[in-house]
């Protein structure tokens, strides 16, 4: 499990995660079969070509034999041209859930959490849109529970602003980032603490953005970007600081995709 950030303002969307991969590879001699845990890094987020959305993932590493974010990549082509992010998303959920099913086959299900997002039309303007597709249905005291061999879909950006219409959303996420508060979805490996770290984060940077010549507050994607990767290597480096060589769960650098607000 990693982290994966997902970050709505006023000038875009912007996905980051970590670059760690957790793998088990088991060797067999004619004494034991051992298993070994380790990591490595791979990207897992990812954007369309043309900016038309952005997914990124937590979890399983790998689906039908490959990298999770290799299998991801031809989902992407397979569905360059789409026409409205449910429909997508349907076609994700299933998929994901066929191909999992095949490959972990009698054995329990493992966690996979996915978020697909980007703009779409409402109301005659481009609003944002954050699709959540998963098989972990109860989350607890940080932990991912509930795992199933089904998956679910379900749009989750728009259940936290259900009387703002699609006119005023853009104005009160500028609200949220003129107070260093960008609005936010955290998935991954002891979030706790990460949201108590990137809170920490953002609370010094406000502190900057006031007060230091050579920061202010971002009026960019690609400045909001810079706060993101700032976010995860710090999480990365936490556990560098704390955590033993086969449990660097987060780290391995940071990649960020975005889109800009139409």
């Amino acid at each position: 499990m990693s982290v994966l950030l997902v970050e709505i303002v006023p000038q875009g969307i912007i996905f980051g995660a970590d670059r760690n991969v957790t793998l088990s590879v088991q060797r067999q001699d004619k004494h034991a079969i051992t298993e070994i845990r380790g990591q490595s890094q791979r990207p897992k987020v990812l954007r369309w070509p043309r900016r038309k959305a952005l997914i990124g993932y937590v979890g399983e590493a790998q689906i039908g034999g490959i990298p999770t974010d290799e299998w991801l990549y031809d989902f992407i082509g397979d569905h360059l041209t789409f026409s409205n992010f449910a429909d997508l998303s349907e076609s994700l959920r299933a998929s994901v859930e066929r191909q999992r099913s095949i490959d972990e086959g009698d054995s329990g299900a493992q966690p996979l959490i996915i978020h697909l997002g980007g703009f779409e039309e409402r109301d005659d303007v481009s609003v944002p849109v954050v699709w959540y597709i998963r098989n972990t249905y109860v989350v607890a005291n940080d932990l991912y529970g509930g795992v199933r061999k089904e998956f679910e879909s379900s749009e989750e950006f728009w259940r936290y602003f259900p009387d703002v219409s699609p006119h005023d959303i853009r104005a009160n996420l500028r609200e949220r980032a003129s107070q260093y508060d960008p609005f936010w979805f955290h998935q991954g490996f002891d979030l706790g603490t990460f949201n108590l770290i990137e809170q920490f984060l953002k609370g010094a940077f406000k502190v900057l953005c006031e007060s230091h010549p050579n920061h202010s507050l971002p009026d960019t994607v690609r400045e909001w970007e810079r706060q993101v990767r700032m976010s995860i290597l710090t999480y990365g480096a936490y556990f560098q600081a704390f955590k033993e060589p086969g449990e660097q769960y987060v780290g391995g650098g940071a990649d960020t995709v975005s889109i800009e607000w139409p």
